[in-house]
């Protein structure tokens, strides 16, 4: 009987631990890859920091006059599209990553935070005359680098019996030939002239780009040829650039007398360059720079070429075929006249001014804006006193800055969630307060902060602790003047007890949502008496932070973004202690050995929920992908 006992028994407990490793087995090879709390190692603080947002170094540098400071934009996919009109134009549905000016060298240098999930491919445009307007380049260990000089494309020369790119329509004349870029052949280097900064400021700040150009400055400008002294005159046209994206042919035309239409459309037209297009958008070719000069020659009533002498009387107007080139032998979209009756609509297509003796004309290439600076020439004359078109003069601007105007803003967006259990273990649904940002920052000409204007909005709060809002920014308090749009609380506004400008935004969440029943925001101007430089301040949204139960006092718990400093307010006794590994003396807050942080930022993000208790990665499947990979991976997450 006792080894029979002692059989079953053995068989018995042999059975069990079978089963058991058999449960075991089972359980393992069903688990779903979910999110894995302990991660990092119990001792050992995970070193990922749960960023959405890349830190790059950008170098540019154009060839520019000394003195002429290029605003210029960086976008990470292509700018340019094709509307329904068939026009290049600049794209409304992204902003740039980045905006920025260079320096009286035309150099910048500097290290930028964008969003992490940008491509490979960097785009810099810029709307100011006299430099190239787009160039594309790439993003190499975590760089860009642009030094950017005219760069024409295509330039082979073709001669006259080979098939070109571009021909001249039925009817036009020509001048000579060109490359199959459009770059003329017959350039007159003796009267290229390098644009100094005198002249492109002033003429970016008569028309600029999105502006309205003045009334007095949109006229006719057919020039006449009136030398006082009968002697030979010679006219010639100078390039300054533009602001369109399309590849539009320029010309001429002479004639004597009332500008008739029927006239006008009798005379005899010549092209002078037969692409104007310098911003390399949409592969369209670049043949020319600015400053490069074409001789005209006079063509008689007969359409004869008669040289390059002009005789009193003669007069001289302009056309531009809007985005031709490419199209052979075509007109472009639209043909526009400097003589207004030549236009089918009868509208005047042209503005003029001088800077000095310095004649500048300019073409509106289309109909939808009203800035008039689309591409842009010098007329001028040899004697200069035999063009004097009735035409307004302007002040020669030479570009000095003003510190206190704002030369550009940008634009931040995004939400900021939070845990308020730290420093314990949470349940990393990341919604105990949910706000979403939207922050302009102002900037001089020196890319220092003039001020802010900051929209926080509490989106939820789920949590069961009364949690409130703030935000620090890296300048002193005494640097700021902070106004809200509406007061609703005593405690709203800087904090006077803290050495830097932190601002608390509403004490309780619950109370601003009311019970999570709707959405509050708060719209807070930030004004520094003195301006800051950009890479000292910082990007919105500074130093965000939640002060869990409502404690706007001393020893308070702070729980901010990962590696963000707490203010001098917050406990600092609770750093090293439940599931927090920070080590502050070593700069390093907020970090624990989980696979999750305490907060987090989602820059450019427009929507972010999760179910009460529900760890994040359960709602947005690729975040667990994301952290495995130490952010190299699925960095958008949280936009699918």
């Amino acid at each position: 009987m006792t080894k029979k006992a002692n059989f079953y028994a053995i068989h018995g407990a042999f059975y069990y631990l079978l089963c058991s490793v058999l449960v075991i087995l089972m359980v393992s090879g069903c688990t779903r890859d979910v999110y894995d709390p302990n991660g990092g190692g119990e001792d050992k603080p995970n070193s990922f920091d749960f960023s959405t947002t890349s830190t790059i170094q950008l170098n540019v540098k154009y060839d520019v006059p000394e003195g002429y400071k290029v605003l210029f934009n960086v976008y990470f996919e292509d700018p340019f599209t094709i509307d329904e009109n068939g026009q290049t134009v600049l794209r409304t549905d992204i902003n740039p990553a980045i905006t920025r000016m260079t320096d009286e060298n035309g150099e910048y240098h500097a290290k930028e935070i964008v969003a992490a999930d940008h491509g490979a491919d960097a785009y810099i445009y810029t709307s100011y005359v006299g430099v190239p307007g787009l160039v594309r380049t790439t993003i190499t260990d975590n760089v860009i680098n642009a030094d950017i000089e005219w760069e024409l494309t295509n330039n082979t020369p073709e001669t006259r019996a080979a098939a070109v790119t571009w021909n001249a329509p039925n009817g036009f004349g020509v001048l000579g030939t060109w490359q199959t870029n459009g770059r003329p052949n017959y350039l007159n280097t003796e009267g290229e002239l390098k644009l100094s900064n005198t002249i492109l400021n002033t003429i970016r700040k008569v028309i600029p780009e999105g502006g309205n150009c003045p009334v007095d400055y949109r006229q006719s400008v057919d020039f006449e040829v009136n030398d006082p002294e009968k002697r030979d005159v010679e006219v010639s046209v100078r390039f300054i650039g533009g602001t369109s994206s399309a590849a539009s042919a320029f010309g001429y035309y002479c004639y004597r007398g009332e500008a008739t239409k029927a006239k006008i459309a009798a005379t005899k037209k010549y092209i002078i360059f037969p692409n104007t297009h310098t911003r390399d958008a949409k592969a369209k070719p670049v043949g020319l720079k600015g400053g490069e000069c074409v001789k005209l020659h006079y063509i008689d009533e007969n359409g004869v070429d008669q040289g390059t002498v002009f005789p009193n009387g003669v007069k001289i107007g302009w056309f531009l075929f809007n985005d031709s080139f490419k199209k052979n032998g075509n007109k472009g979209n639209i043909t526009l006249y400097s003589t207004p009756k030549a236009n089918s609509n009868g509208r005047t297509y042209t503005a003029a001014f001088r800077i000095n003796d310095f004649v500048v004309l300019s073409f509106e290439d289309y109909t939808i804006d009203q800035d008039y600076n689309d591409v842009q020439f010098n007329v001028w004359s040899n004697p200069i006193e035999a063009i004097a078109p009735d035409v307004p003069s302007v002040t020669p601007d030479p570009g000095t800055d003003d510190d206190r105007s704002v030369a550009y803003r940008m634009t931040y967006k995004g939400i900021l969630a939070f845990e308020d259990n730290w420093p314990n273990k949470g349940d990393y649904d990341l919604n105990d307060v949910i706000v979403k940002y939207n922050s302009v920052l102002a900037f001089n000409t020196s890319n220092q902060v003039l001020s802010t204007e900051d929209t926080f909005t509490a989106l939820w709060s789920g949590a069961s602790f009364k949690n409130g809002f703030a935000y620090q920014m890296n300048t002193d308090r005494s640097n700021v003047v902070t106004e809200f749009e509406n007061i609703s609380d005593t405690s709203q506004g800087l904090d006077r007890e803290l050495a830097k400008a932190t601002v608390n935004v509403f004490t309780n969440a619950l109370v601003a949502t009311e019970n999570n029943t709707k959405t509050a925001s708060y719209k807070i101007k930030n004004t520094l008496t003195t301006p800051v430089d950009h890479e000292t301040f910082g990007v919105a949204p500074y130093n965000p932070f939640i002060m869990v139960h409502e404690n706007l006092g001393n020893n308070r718990c702070e729980v901010h973004l990962v590696n963000y400093k707490p203010t001098e307010k917050a406990d600092m006794s609770l750093f090293h202690t439940g599931k927090d590994l920070s080590s502050p003396n070593s700069g390093v807050y907020y970090v624990a050995a989980e696979n999750y942080p305490f907060a987090i930022q989602l820059v450019d993000a427009e929507d972010f929920s999760t179910t009460e208790t529900e760890s994040v990665d359960i709602t947005y499947s690729d975040f667990i992908k994301w952290v495995k990979s130490n952010g190299s991976e699925y960095k958008d997450w949280y936009k699918k």
